[in-house]
């Protein structure tokens, strides 16, 4: 009842502290979700995304609590766009909301979308939170896009070992072209210290029969159970 004497802000911000309070019980949150989405307009759809950020120690609950607010989330449609578009750019957990601005403004919206958190993170240079990066890049390795290896190229040498493979897998996935030259390079990259990184590039150039631009200098850095043999990497 005294709801009724808190502005519209104050509501919105009541609930949303409960929809994200893993102390709260289940149909509290459901009810602050639903009241979210139906009374509190752009900032009450901003506050209904933070339950994307927030997991439930019983994953399987976290899991159809989050589908739900995807469900009623998605039947807004394009009333998402603005305020998705924002939290994309400030959220930790990336997997539904770009799932849900694909559903809603389709595939090459997303890829642009994703293109632009990527440079944020680059320009964020966060050394303790590469989590977001890789994800937004295992989300582009099953897509294929003219802009993706230019995309991913600040991230072939980050620091994280995660992140690096995950934007190789990228250039990977797109097939040829530059391809084969920016992996080549990161295999001989004088700090390159993975060697899962290694054996994957290895097996790369082996099916794809590319030919290496220095075989001798790739030739010093091969992992175990690969070698050079006419100019490209065969199995030992």
């Amino acid at each position: 009842m005294f709801d009724w004497f808190l502005s519209t802000e104050k509501r919105i911000a009541k609930n949303q502290r409960r929809l994200t309070n893993r102390d709260s019980q289940p149909e509290d949150r459901e009810t602050s979700a639903r009241w979210l989405l139906e009374n509190g307009g752009q900032k009450g759809l901003r506050a209904l995304l933070t339950r994307f950020d927030m997991n439930l120690t019983h994953q399987l609950n976290d899991k159809d609590e989050k589908e739900f607010v995807y469900g009623l989330l998605a039947s807004k449609g394009s009333e998402v766009s603005k305020p998705l578009r924002v939290h994309l750019k400030k959220c930790r957990q990336v997997a539904l909301p770009v799932r849900l601005l694909e559903e809603i403004e389709g595939e090459e919206a997303a890829i642009s979308m994703v293109y632009e958190i990527l440079d944020l993170e680059y320009k964020k240079d966060d050394l303790n939170n590469p989590d977001k990066k890789k994800n937004m890049l295992v989300w582009l390795t099953e897509r294929r896009h003219e802009g993706a290896i230019e995309a991913v190229k600040p991230f072939i040498d980050d620091f994280d070992e995660g992140v690096r493979h995950a934007a190789m897998e990228v250039v990977i996935a797109q097939g040829e072209g530059e391809a084969a030259a920016l992996l080549e390079a990161r295999m001989v990259h004088p700090e390159e210290d993975s060697n899962r990184l290694r054996v994957r590039l290895a097996q790369v150039f082996v099916n794809r029969r590319w030919s290496l631009a220095d075989p001798e200098a790739v030739s010093a850095v091969l992992p175990s159970g690969f070698t050079v043999s006419g100019g490209r990497i065969v199995p030992a």
